[in-house]
């Protein structure tokens, strides 16, 4: 993972989004776009207003007088006709949370100006570990072109996205993504399901078919992703999957390709300072440790790799790829 020594984008206007962070040199893939620590934390946005407002104006009783410019400077999704205040507005439209389980979250300066896209090039996420909030690289950023992540959870088809971001937060998306031509968006939606089907698939039969099979659904869902142009979290969740299916199975080799991938991607998309890449490592050292090790039975012979040479890992990996093997029992 690069990490930069400068901050590598300005903010300034965006045509029809207000302002974004613009990047300022080619960013590569993987690269540590920003690193921030919150202004101020709140235990929850989703309180009465009058107990809110008072908890921001003591946050902001704190903060030196260029910081309360940049907070109300900030950008507010609750209109007058609401009954918002400004001051809680901006909290409500501009706060993210740690954890989707846990409704403690901070307000950014520089992450509260990075806009939406449905297909994202940088990926954010909550370094618990350092108490500060990161962007990476998702794909290699050209100089002059719009960082942008996605505040959605990915996956939906095109009008589940439109009616989430209305509702949230107030806009009508009009990223690349949802603006492809009626028969290409239809594709993408259509590849999306096809996903969300195999997850279901892979979550409530992963221990009740062969295991031939589990690893054809999962090649296939893999290959659907690549032509969908998904490289976020997606990807190391997928590994991550695949890797518990193989631990299942008492797979140790494959469990720790699966592993090695997984701590890849989390690596590219988090950096090296991750928890979870941290969690991730673990498991690719010692497999075995998962709750669920050989649960199922032991892994078929035909499976168990014979010695491999480089390049022929992805030959080995998947398995038996014929149509038997994705529908099969």
């Amino acid at each position: 993972m690069e990490t930069t020594t400068a901050k590598p984008y300005v903010i300034r206007e965006v045509p029809g989004k207000g302002k974004g962070l613009i990047a300022t040199t080619k960013i590569r893939k993987g690269t540590r776009i920003l690193s921030e620590a919150p202004l101020f934390k709140l235990a929850s946005t989703q309180m009465p207003q009058n107990l809110l407002e008072a908890l921001i104006l003591a946050e902001l009783h704190n903060l030196t007088k260029d910081q309360k410019r940049a907070y109300v400077a900030l950008h507010n999704s609750y209109g007058q006709e609401t009954g918002v205040k400004p001051i809680v507005g901006i909290a409500k439209t501009n706060v993210l949370i740690f954890n989707p389980h846990k409704p403690e979250g901070g307000l950014f300066l520089d992450m509260s100006r990075v806009n939406h896209a449905c297909r994202p090039n940088a990926h954010y996420s909550w370094n618990e570990r350092t108490g500060r909030l990161t962007v990476h690289a998702l794909r290699d950023v050209e100089d002059r072109q719009e960082i942008t992540v996605s505040y959605i959870t990915q996956g939906k088809p095109r009008q589940a996205r439109q009616e989430f971001l209305r509702d949230c937060f107030f806009f009508d998306c009009a990223c690349e993504l949802c603006s492809l031509p009626p028969v290409e968006r239809d594709m993408s939606d259509l590849r999306l399901l096809e996903v969300a089907v195999i997850e279901d698939q892979l979550g409530r039969g992963s221990g009740s078919f062969h295991y031939g099979r589990a690893l054809a659904l999962l090649w296939e869902m893999f290959r659907v992703l690549e032509v969908e142009g998904v490289w976020d979290q997606s990807i190391p969740k997928a590994y991550f999957v695949a890797f518990q299916i193989a631990c299942m199975y008492g797979d140790e080799t494959r469990a720790r390709v699966f592993a090695e991938r997984a701590l890849e991607a989390r690596v590219s998309m988090e950096g090296e300072d991750s928890p979870e890449v941290v969690r991730l490592r673990g498991y690719v050292e010692h497999p075995s440790l998962l709750a669920s090790w050989q649960l199922r039975a032991k892994c078929p012979d035909g499976l168990v790799p014979p010695p491999l040479m480089e390049g022929e890992v992805d030959d080995w990996l998947w398995g038996d790829m014929t149509p038997e093997a994705a529908v099969g029992g």
